[in-house]
């Protein structure tokens, strides 16, 4: 920016001009928002006296800031608009607002001082979030802006350990009387929290709102949806969710798949039960890191609860073994109960797809949004994902399809098949050698019908029965054809000393998983097998004649 602005001493051109270099640094949300401009409003537009002194003054916040890095002039430029400055009951960004004709008010809940303050912070924070992000400054799941409380707001504090549920928060303080602690006694309230989504350790009472009002705009980015309606109704919702979690229920919050090697035309998203698969947005960069190749994003209501809540330990204590062994436990049961949960919906996307046994989806990515943490959870796989699996391609026309066999996997697969589900993705979509592969997709026939001692006739003979229930012929050339297949799997496993050739063995391998995938398919549509209590039992069900295959 070469040229000086002062006040509204400058002409339409000028004032054209100002906004789009203030554009440039702040962004253009930003300045709609903060300026009160309608979503028509284009750059050339003419703007008011009051919007001319509004924009002067965010011209005067980037000088002060000019010989910075970006990532530096940001943060102060944040900073700057949350903070109280021209008056002591907004931030600098929500004055200016009402300022230029724009609405600020907020909800309030009688009897609810907590909530109260919280929309006012919800208020005077939201805008900072529109502010355009220099790329080397953002971090995937990083928090974006913090209510300037003015050194502290005394009855807040007091009322987050008044209410009958947050007081659990910190159970250190539960026989204290919070009129009678000071500002420097209520900012040393801490407590220790462990999260069963993986987060956890000190909580401090100063940190409460922080977390809340940055994990509800990471709410309103997974929706798709980050107005300022949208953001005040994930406050709230943020601020139920926390008092459950702190009385010691369950509450469902969203947990992110990053998947690829899937491609979604025709439609932005696809409503599934309990989820929504969607392509990705602008605004999802905060949850992925650059350098990992995200196709779509799958979002979950994963239910979740504090792990363990107790009195922070001082140094001279430390930490107890046993307390954290617990938490790890919870933990690594809420990991495996996620990871059964994208394992199904993967299951299920295969099953859909008609054309091909060997469209897979990979998942690259997990984040979980959790309420009382502003930083989101992130985990991710380095690098692009290597993949033999053809792409799942979702169009418009099969958004029904997908629907239906997600309800039907993650309502109805037996834990039984969980070996069956697995084997079949890993053959699909992780083996880059055929044998590997070959061997994964034998062991889901197996996990389907085998039985102590193993034997190929009630395996083959099962699946031969369940693919061709009609025609003997087919039915049994289709067990010569699984028996050799299952004499390859057997030659590898076992080193027969006549090894298969490479080509027996990716030909053998394909046709394995075919089979693997029908025969599941096959399964939903025969609930008394799928039902089944063990492998065994569906073998013996089937060979014997005891169901009616269809």
């Amino acid at each position: 920016m070469q040229q000086e602005h002062q006040g509204n001493n400058f002409t339409h051109s000028d004032s054209a001009k100002l906004i789009s270099e203030l554009g440039e640094v702040y962004g253009f949300r930003f300045l709609r928002f903060v300026l009160a401009l309608p979503e028509s409003w284009e750059v050339g537009d003419r703007i008011d006296t009051q919007q001319s002194n509004a924009a002067s003054a965010l011209y005067s916040w980037y000088r002060a800031f000019q010989e910075m890095d970006p990532p530096n002039r940001w943060i102060n430029l944040v900073s700057l608009a949350t903070r109280r400055m021209v008056s002591d009951k907004q931030s600098n960004a929500s004055f200016f607002r009402g300022l230029c004709g724009g609405r600020t008010e907020v909800p309030r809940r009688e009897g609810d001082e907590v909530f109260n303050v919280l929309a006012e912070y919800a208020r005077d924070v939201y805008p900072a979030f529109l502010i355009d992000h220099p790329g080397e400054a953002r971090m995937p799941g990083s928090s974006f802006a913090t209510p300037d409380e003015q050194g502290g707001n005394v009855d807040f504090y007091r009322a987050v350990l008044r209410d009958p549920q947050l007081k659990y928060l910190f159970p250190e303080e539960l026989d204290k009387n919070p009129e009678a602690l000071d500002l420097n006694a209520l900012r040393e309230v801490t407590s220790l929290v462990y999260f069963e989504v993986g987060q956890g350790g000190s909580f401090q009472l100063p940190l409460f709102a922080f977390h809340l009002l940055n994990s509800a705009y990471s709410r309103c980015v997974v929706a798709g949806d980050d107005s300022f309606e949208a953001y005040i109704a994930a406050v709230a919702q943020n601020l139920s969710d926390a008092r459950c979690l702190a009385a010691g229920r369950v509450v469902k919050v969203p947990a992110i798949l990053g998947l690829s090697n899937v491609s979604i035309s025709g439609t932005d998203s696809i409503d599934l039960p309990g989820g929504l698969l969607r392509k990705v947005l602008p605004g999802d960069e905060a949850f992925i890191p650059p350098h990992v190749k995200v196709d779509a994003l799958l979002v979950l209501d994963a239910p979740m609860k504090i792990a363990h809540k107790g009195k922070h330990p001082n140094d001279s204590e430390g930490h107890s073994d046993d307390v954290w062994r617990r938490a790890s436990e919870m933990m690594q049961k809420w990991r495996q109960s996620q990871q059964w949960d994208v394992d199904c919906h993967r299951l299920a996307f295969m099953l859909a797809d008609r054309e091909t046994h060997r469209s897979g989806v990979i998942q690259v990515l997990q984040a979980a949004i959790n309420p009382l943490q502003g930083h989101v959870s992130i985990s991710w796989n380095d690098g692009n994902s290597y993949t033999t699996a053809s792409e799942l391609k979702i169009e418009a026309g099969r958004v029904g399809e997908i629907a239906h066999w997600v309800e039907q996997v993650t309502s109805h697969h037996p834990r039984s098949l969980r070996v069956a589900m697995r084997r079949i993705l890993s053959a699909a979509s992780s083996r880059t050698d055929p044998s590997d592969a070959l061997v994964d997709a034998v062991l889901a026939w197996e996990n389907i019908f085998s039985d102590s001692p193993e034997t190929s006739l009630r395996v083959c003979g099962s699946l031969s029965l369940l693919l061709e229930p009609v025609n003997r012929e087919k039915r049994r050339g289709l067990l010569k054809e699984l028996n050799d297949i299952y004499a390859t799997r057997s030659a590898i496993v076992h080193g027969n000393a006549k090894e298969p050739t490479d080509e027996v063995v990716r030909k053998h391998g394909d046709r394995a998983l075919a089979v693997a995938v029908e025969a599941m398919r096959r399964l939903y549509v025969n609930p008394d097998l799928l039902r089944s209590q063990s492998a065994s039992a569906r073998g013996r069900d089937v060979l014997l004649g005891l169901v009616e295959v269809r």
